[in-house]
């Protein structure tokens, strides 16, 4: 008489290699996932950036930013009506104006991440964990 079916051996030999697969291919995710994030706040700190860009053009042409001040440090609740206030978010920018040029410089954080005196030449390698890490705006403020 043959009896048709698997062992308890070839059962737990395939539940193995499947774990092992699955072990493998969630590193893999969680490692794109993560990635994914950072680049998602790089995107999110580029747009702060480009908003503080457009408000210090408004303010270099009224005056508010000239050659005797030297520039302008705007927080995020200043840049309000050109950015977008999300939850858990928050930043300033450095404006530093000189001869007609500008250069501009920012710290931005969330729960999660943080980016440090950046400006737009930043790879998602520049955003970092959070953690416990001591760090001051661009302004030279502690948050």
């Amino acid at each position: 008489m043959v009896k048709k079916g698997f062992t308890l051996i070839e059962l737990l030999a395939v539940i193995v290699i499947l774990a092992i697969i699955m072990l493998i291919a969630g590193q893999n995710i969680f490692g794109i996932m993560g990635e994914a994030e950072k680049g998602a706040f790089r995107t999110e700190f580029l747009s702060f950036l480009d908003s503080a860009q457009t408000a210090a053009q408004f303010d270099i042409m009224n005056g508010v930013i000239n050659a005797s001040n030297g520039g302008k440090c705007y927080e995020m609740s200043d840049l309000a009506e050109y950015f977008e206030q999300k939850d858990g978010y928050n930043g300033s920018v450095q404006v530093n104006y000189d001869n007609g040029n500008y250069t501009i410089t920012g710290w931005f954080y969330n729960t999660k991440y943080m980016i440090s005196s950046k400006d737009k030449t930043l790879t998602t390698d520049d955003v970092e964990d959070l953690g416990t890490t001591t760090y001051f705006n661009s302004c030279g403020v502690r948050p």
